[in-house]
């Protein structure tokens, strides 16, 4: 089977349209990096809100959370994970194709492929944002300290956060360091909606606890 034929083939389509993906993202990036916008930033809007409950262990939505923690989601901003993932999903499945045509002359179909690819994807996925997060934090010597965050105030970027079921927010230091976390409100009466500003208050064992930010001086 020749190139063209097998990245054509319908059984690749979905690889091929995140590897085509991928590279759109990586010229909007090229593209905003000119005029001072960021495609991070973009992606947070654009993106509709989703909550995830992480307080039963044994719903769909918790073993989303899981799987999302697992990929150093809000631990890493989120078009990294998404090119990440792109970029495995896409080798993977033109690598697994590649192998079965070549022991039987004939590509996997989709309902085998996707799949396959997708779990086999997910440990590269983690083991490059695994990377990102250490290096991140590390590579200016202006670096802070979880502890130092309290107190500062945070913006909800992704998602809609309540107890038990953080979203993704920011937080940009005094250097003009962007850091990126998971954020739940303390009480379980109280809501985070993209856009908001909350108030850190003390550490979880994903992210940070926090309030609603009453005094707009701040």
């Amino acid at each position: 089977m020749s190139l063209m034929a097998f990245l054509s083939a319908d059984q690749n389509s979905i690889f091929t349209m995140a590897l085509v993906l991928m590279l759109m993202i990586a010229v909007l990036e090229g593209i905003t990096m000119l005029i001072g916008m960021g495609v991070s930033e973009m992606l947070e809007t654009l993106l509709p809100d989703y909550e995830f409950d992480i307080s039963t262990p044994d719903t769909p939505q918790s073993t989303l959370s899981k799987l999302l923690g697992w990929i150093n989601f809000g631990k890493v901003p989120v078009l990294i994970i998404l090119v990440c993932f792109l970029a495995a999903f896409s080798v993977v499945g033109y690598t697994l194709q590649y192998l079965v045509e070549a022991l039987s002359s004939h590509l996997l179909p989709q309902f085998l492929a996707v799949p396959t690819a997708f779990v086999i994807a997910l440990p590269f996925v983690r083991g490059f944002t695994n990377v990102v997060q250490k290096i991140m934090p590390r590579d200016e010597s202006s670096a802070l300290t979880q502890e130092s965050f309290i107190g500062a105030l945070a913006t909800i970027t992704l998602g809609t956060a309540t107890k038990n079921a953080p979203a993704e927010a920011k937080y940009t230091d005094q250097h003009g360091q962007t850091h990126y976390f998971m954020v739940q409100p303390q009480s379980e009466e109280e809501t985070f909606n993209q856009g908001q500003e909350v108030l850190l208050t003390k550490a979880s064992s994903n992210g940070f606890y926090a309030i609603k930010n009453s005094n707009t001086s701040l």
